[in-house]
C-alpha cells in the first residue's frame, strides 16, 4: 500500500483540504486527518492528469482536483490517464512518438550487432 498526501478540492465548490490517499492493489481510500472520507474500488475511480502537478479524480460521480506532494509516484501508482495529443497542455505526443521511433531504431541496430 502506498500513501500520498496533498490537497483535494471538489469541483462543486468549497475549500481545499489536506488529505492522505492510500492506494493498494484493489482499493483507494481517502482520509482527512484521522477521519476516513471513503473507500472506492480502483475500477470505480477515473483519474486524469490535468497538469504536471494536478489530477482530476472522479469518485462517486463527483469530480475533484488532487494536488499530491509526489505527482509522479501518484500517477504511476493510480495509473492516471494522460492525454498526449499535441494540442493538450502536456504537448508530449510528438516527443513520445519520436522517442519510441528512436528506441525501435536502436533495438533494430542492436539486433544486427548481436
Amino acid at each position: 500500500m502506498k500513501s500520498f498526501h496533498g490537497r483535494l478540492i471538489s469541483h462543486e465548490g468549497g475549500e481545499a483540504f489536506e488529505v492522505a490517499i492510500q492506494i493498494d492493489e484493489d482499493w483507494v481510500r481517502a482520509f482527512s486527518g484521522h477521519k476516513r472520507m471513503g473507500a472506492w474500488h480502483r475500477d470505480a475511480i477515473a483519474c486524469e492528469r490535468i497538469t504536471a502537478f494536478r489530477f482530476r479524480l472522479e469518485m462517486d460521480g463527483i469530480s475533484y482536483t488532487f494536488t499530491p506532494s509526489d505527482p509522479t509516484g501518484f500517477s504511476d501508482t493510480i495509473g492516471a490517464v494522460v492525454d498526449l495529443r499535441p494540442t493538450t497542455r502536456f504537448g508530449l505526443g510528438p516527443r513520445v512518438r519520436a522517442a519510441k521511433t528512436e528506441m525501435a531504431a536502436a533495438r533494430a541496430g542492436r539486433a544486427d550487432i548481436d
